[in-house]
């Protein structure tokens, strides 16, 4: 595994991460299947999981905290949460920054990832309201008691990037980008130029352009398909486009899309989302694929044809 060293601080972040959330983190999939998944992600040297007060249910970073606990080896993990979202009624996910709730999520994230500092600490999705002298105070506060490293920002939206990254308040960016948002490449250049250390979530579009997408195996495989159905119609019908991945001589298709990300050294780490220990023995190999200049004129070229009718 590769590591890359964040701008702030001494942190360094293995070059691929787990994202410690959704179907990984619900009830119904086996606690046991998701601690090994971690395990074997420590094994192959990931130090960074990403994970968030609300994800799959509010039992997500319990189950993190579990494997943490259970984890025997040597490699150090680097952990990041977020707050600014609660599960609410029905398990309707609602939106709340105020300074009582940020303190309280953060302190009932360490205590359900049992730990006493977490390195990373994210707004969850802020508006533009929620940045904010409030916020600012509140997160000064968390830093200077020794419970949050660095502080940064989760959001998808060019706004509140750049809002994040125009404020000066914060240490890094999580975004998205993979093959199916090449525009954000742009966007990651320019938030580097402005000392802010950029963290890629989503690194592998789902899987959406792999053919092994499309192979139901059991409930899981019904639950990823319906969540991208429902969710990213418009990107499972550009994932076409990248059909051509799947027909390369060696490596997956899923391995050259996270080699795409790879590529840009700004990317401090690109996180990746499983429940397969197999699948993780897969996306590890990525970082040591080089992506050939005809292949990532390929994708390239596809991006600028999927944005055209």
């Amino acid at each position: 595994m590769k590591y890359r060293t964040l701008i702030h601080g001494q942190l360094q972040l293995s070059a691929i991460g787990l994202g410690c959330a959704s179907y990984w983190g619900q009830k119904y999939f086996s606690e046991k299947k998701a601690i090994q998944v971690v395990h074997r992600a420590l094994e192959l040297g990931i130090n960074y999981f990403d994970t968030g007060h609300s994800y799959s249910g509010g039992h997500a970073e319990v189950r993190l905290g579990l494997a943490l606990q259970q984890y025997a080896g040597s490699l150090s993990p680097v952990i990041s949460s977020k707050v600014g979202t609660r599960v609410g009624h029905l398990g309707r996910l609602d939106k709340d920054f105020s300074p009582q709730w940020i303190r309280q999520s953060c302190e009932q994230s360490l205590r359900q990832l049992r730990l006493e500092q977490l390195p990373l600490l994210f707004l969850h999705g802020p508006n533009p309201e929620d940045f904010n002298d409030d916020t600012y105070q509140v997160l000064a506060e968390l830093q200077a008691a020794g419970k949050v490293g660095l502080v940064g920002v989760n959001a998808f939206d060019d706004h509140i990037i750049q809002l994040a990254a125009d404020s000066g308040q914060f240490h890094c960016i999580m975004l998205d980008h993979n093959i199916l948002s090449q525009h954000r490449a742009q966007t990651i250049a320019q938030l580097t130029a402005q000392n802010l250390d950029v963290v890629v979530a989503g690194a592998i579009a789902g899987g959406l352009y792999d053919r092994r997408f499309k192979r139901f195996r059991g409930m899981k495989s019904v639950w990823y398909w319906l969540r991208a159905w429902k969710n990213n119609r418009a990107l499972l019908q550009r994932a076409r486009r990248f059909a051509f991945l799947n027909d390369q001589p060696t490596g997956t298709a899923t391995q050259w899309a996270l080699a795409y990300v790879l590529q840009l050294p700004a990317v401090k780490s690109a996180l990746i989302g499983t429940t397969s220990v197999a699948h993780v023995e897969e996306l590890v190999q990525a970082a040591d694929l080089t992506l050939p200049s005809e292949l990532l004129a390929a994708i390239e070229a596809q991006a600028n044809s999927a944005d055209t009718p």
